[in-house]
C-alpha cells in the first residue's frame, strides 16, 4: 500500500537483477512501507526472489514460506487443504498472528481471518518479503509476529507464460498468462490458473467413511497498468476465484466463490515526495458442509450446512518524502477497512431432519492513522520510529434462530496506539547490530465473535465478549553480510495479554470449546539464519528457531505452564541448491519440526515430523523447461490436531512432473 510499492509494481522500465546480485542488494517495500535495500534495514527481513520461487519444491505459497526461520505455518499444505485449516504466525505466537498482504492488500478472509493461500498462484509472484516482529505501527491488525507481502510480477514486455504439470493423486495443474504492451502508456495481462486433484485421505487413522479429498480450484485474473505521465502511474487489478475442496468424507466439503478488485495511483510531488492512493474490494460466498462421524469412522451424517456471504472494502492514502540532513525520510498515511458477513446455517440430526436454522450477522470497521520517520545522526547509526492509532468497532452483531428468538449483541469499540522503534548500528562494512521494541494488537474476527460451529464431533462456540489481544515485544540481532553469504542471529521476546484461543467450556463435554481470552502468554527464543554460496554453482541455506511459548497467567490454573497452541518448540531447515551453466537446477530442502498442540489444554497432539522435498529442472530451449518434484520424499506421517477428535493429515509422498514455457512476443 506504500507509494514506493506502487512505483515498484508499475515501473515499465524495471530490469531483472543480474544473476550474481547479492541478497543484501535486494530492494524491499514491506519493512518500512517504502523502498529500501535489505543490506541497511533496521529490521530483520527475508526475501524470496522470483528465481527461488520458480525452483522451489512447492505448489502453494505457504509451502514456500514454511521453511523460513521464525515462520509457523500449518503443517497442511494450502494446495490440498480447505482454507479454514490454514494458520500463519511468527516469533512463536501460534494461530493466525501474522499479517499477509498481496501487493499491499490484506489476504485474510473478511469473516474468519484465515489466509487464503489458494488465491495466489506461485507463478504470478515476483518476490516474497517476510518482515519479523510486531509491525502494527505501520499496518495495524494481525501484524503481531510479523508481516508477509506477496508481490506480483509487473507487465514489462509482450510475453506468454504457460505451465502444465501432473502428479500423484491425479493432480493436474495448468496456468496461462499473456502480457501485452498495448501502447507506450498502457500494459495489460490476462491469466488463468487451474488445480484439480483426487487428493489423499486426510486423517491419520482412516475408517470406512474416509476417502481421498478432491480439489477443484480455478482463478481468472487481469491487470492493467497505465502511465498517466512521467510523474504519475495508475493500475487496476481484478480476479474471479473458485476454491472447491472436499474435507475427506462423502458428505463434507468447502466451496468459495470470490471476486476481488483493487485500483490505485501515485503521483510525484516535486523531486523528493510522493502521494499514493489505493482502494480495494472483495466479495466472497462460502458454503461449508460438516458432518458428525459415527463410531470408529464407520459412518457419518451431515450435521451442518452453512452459507456465508462476506465482503470487505477499504483503501489507503499515503504521503512520503526523501529529505536531506539527519532525518532523511518521513511518511504519513491513513487506512480504512469495512467488513460485513451474514451466515445462514442449518443444523441436522442423525435422521437428516432440520433441528434448527440460524442467521448470524455482524460488521467490523477499522480506521488507522500512522506516521514514520528515520533519524540518521551518523552514517553508522539509524533510528527508525513509527506509530499508529487504530480505532475499530464491532457492531450489528446478531444470532437469530429462525422461528425462535433473536439475540442482539451490543456494539463494542476499541482504540489501539502501537509504537515501534528500530535501531541499526553498523559495526563495520560487513556487520551490524539491530534492535527493536514494539506494541501490536490482534482484533477478534466476526467468526470468533458470533459463530457457533460443529466440525466432526467437536463444537466451537463464538464469544461476543472477546477482547483484542495486545502484544509488547522486542528483539535484538546481529547480521554479517559477506560476498559469499549472509548470516543472522535474532533473539526475541514477546508477551501477549488477552490471548485468544479455543478452550474447553467448564461443565460441558470435552468436545465443546469456546473462543476465550485466556490470560497471558509469553514467547521467547532465538532464530539462526544463514545463506552461503559454496561455489559458483552450489549454495546452502540453513535455519533454526527455538520458541519457548507458554501460557504464564490464566484464570484457569490448569492452563498455566501449558504450551501456546500450534507452536512447536524447535524447528530447523536445511536447503541445498545447484545452478548449472546449461539451465540445470536442483534443490533439496528438509525441515524438522518438534511436537505442538492444537488447543490450550495441550490434549490435541500434533507429532514431531521430518520432511524432505526435492525438485529439479532442465532448460531444453531458451523458452522451454521441464521439471519434476518430490514432496515428502520419505513419506513421513504427520498431522495437525485441531481438537482431540479432529485431525488433518499432512501431505503424503507426492511426485509431480511438468513443462514450463516462457516466450517473448
Amino acid at each position: 500500500m506504500s507509494v514506493c510499492a506502487l512505483l515498484f509494481l508499475f515501473s515499465f522500465t524495471a530490469e531483472e537483477p543480474p544473476a550474481q546480485t547479492k541478497v543484501e542488494e535486494t530492494v524491499v517495500v514491506t519493512a518500512t512501507r517504502s523502498e529500501r535495500g535489505v543490506s541497511d534495514l533496521p529490521v530483520s527481513t527475508t526475501v524470496i526472489t522470483e528465481e527461488e520461487i520458480e525452483a522451489a519444491p512447492a505448489h502453494s505459497v505457504d509451502d514456500l514460506i514454511r521453511t523460513i526461520p521464525g515462520v509457523q505455518s500449518s503443517v497442511i499444505s494450502g494446495s490440498g487443504s480447505t482454507p479454514n485449516n490454514q494458520r500463519i504466525s511468527m516469533h512463536g505466537l501460534g494461530g493466525t498472528r501474522a499479517l499477509v498482504l498481496l501487493d499491499g492488500v490484506p489476504l485474510h478472509d473478511p469473516y474468519s481471518g484465515i489466509v487464503q493461500w489458494q488465491k495466489v498462484p506461485l507463478d504470478t509472484l515476483r518476490q516474497v518479503e517476510v518482515v519479523r516482529g510486531g509491525n502494527a505501527s505501520l499496518f495495524g491488525n494481525f501484524a503481531l509476529g510479523g508481516t508477509i507481502n506477496l508481490i506480483t510480477r509487473p507487465v514489462e514486455e509482450n510475453a506468454v507464460r504457460a505451465d502444465f504439470s501432473y502428479g500423484s493423486g491425479a493432480t493436474s495443474r495448468s496456468s496461462l498468462s499473456v502480457d501485452q504492451l498495448v501502447t507506450e502508456k498502457l500494459a495489460a495481462r490476462l491469466s488463468y490458473n487451474r488445480n484439480d486433484a483426487e487428493g489423499f485421505v486426510r486423517v491419520p487413522d482412516p475408517g470406512p467413511i474416509d476417502e481421498a479429498a478432491w480439489i477443484d480450484i480455478w482463478i481468472t485474473s487481469g491487470r492493467a497498468d497505465y502511465r498517466i505521465s512521467d510523474r504519475s502511474n495508475a493500475f487496476l487489478k481484478s480476479s474471479l476465484s473458485q476454491i472447491d475442496i472436499s474435507q475427506g468424507t462423502p458428505g463434507t466439503y468447502s466451496k468459495r466463490d470470490i471476486f476481488e478488485t483493487s485500483a490505485g495511483a501515485h503521483r510525484a510531488l516535486g523531486s523528493k515526495s510522493l502521494l499514493a492512493a489505493r482502494a480495494f474490494y472483495q466479495r466472497q460466498s462460502e458454503r461449508l458442509v460438516n458432518s458428525t462421524i459415527l463410531g470408529a469412522r464407520v459412518g457419518e451424517f451431515v450435521s451442518q450446512d452453512a452459507t456465508t456471504p462476506a465482503n470487505v472494502a477499504g483503501g489507503s492514502l499515503e504521503w512520503s518524502a526523501q529529505r536531506s540532513g539527519v532525518i532523511p525520510f518521513v511518511s504519513f498515511g491513513v487506512d480504512l477497512q469495512q467488513m460485513s458477513a451474514s451466515e445462514s446455517r442449518m443444523t441436522f440430526n442423525r435422521s437428516g431432519a432440520i433441528t434448527q436454522r440460524n442467521l448470524v450477522e455482524g460488521r467490523q470497521r477499522f480506521i488507522g492513522v500512522y506516521a514514520q520517520a528515520s533519524w540518521q545522526p551518523s552514517p553508522r547509526l539509524e533510528v527508525l520510529t513509527s506509530a499508529r492509532l487504530d480505532t475499530f468497532r464491532n457492531y450489528d452483531g446478531s444470532n437469530a434462530i429462525i422461528g425462535g428468538t433473536t439475540t442482539l449483541y451490543p456494539a463494542r469499540s476499541s482504540k489501539q496506539l502501537d509504537p515501534r522503534i528500530s535501531i541499526r548500528y553498523a559495526l563495520g562494512a560487513h556487520s551490524a547490530l539491530r534492535g527493536s521494541a514494539y506494541r501490536a494488537f490482534n482484533a477478534p474476527t466476526l467468526r470468533d465473535l458470533y459463530r457457533n460451529n460443529q466440525t466432526g464431533n467437536s463444537v466451537v462456540l463464538g464469544n461476543p465478549n472477546l477482547e483484542p489481544e495486545t502484544l509488547v515485544g522486542g528483539e535484538v540481532g546481529y547480521e554479517l553480510a559477506l560476498d559469499r553469504g549472509r548470516f543472522e542471529l535474532n533473539l526475541f521476546r514477546s508477551t501477549i495479554d488477552g490471548l485468544q484461543s479455543r478452550a474447553n467450556v467448564p461443565g460441558q463435554p470435552a468436545t465443546v470449546f469456546q473462543y476465550l481470552n485466556l490470560g497471558t502468554a509469553r514467547s521467547e527464543g532465538v532464530e539462526l539464519i544463514s545463506n552461503y554460496r559454496v561455489t559458483r554453482k552450489w549454495s546452502v541455506d540453513a535455519g533454526y528457531t527455538f520458541a519457548d511459548s507458554t501460557i504464564i497467567e490464566d484464570p484457569n490454573p490448569e492452563l498455566v505452564g501449558k504450551m501456546t497452541p500450534e507452536v512447536p518448540r524447535h524447528a530447523g531447515t536445511l536447503g541445498l541448491r545447484f545452478r548449472g551453466d546449461r539451465g540445470t537446477t536442483a534443490d533439496v530442502r528438509g525441515r524438522v519440526v518438534s511436537r505442538s498442540y492444537g488447543e490450550a489444554q495441550n490434549l490435541s497432539l500434533s507429532p514431531a515430523h521430518r520432511v524432505v522435498d526435492i525438485s529439479a529442472s532442465q532448460e531444453l530451449r531458451p523458452w522451454l523447461d521441464v521439471y519434476g518434484m518430490v514432496e515428502n520424499g520419505f513419506n513421513e506421517e504427520y498431522w495437525l490436531a485441531l481438537a482431540p477428535t479432529s485431525f488433518r493429515s499432512g501431505l503424503p509422498r507426492t511426485v509431480t512432473v511438468g513443462v514450463r514455457v516462457r516466450a517473448a512476443r
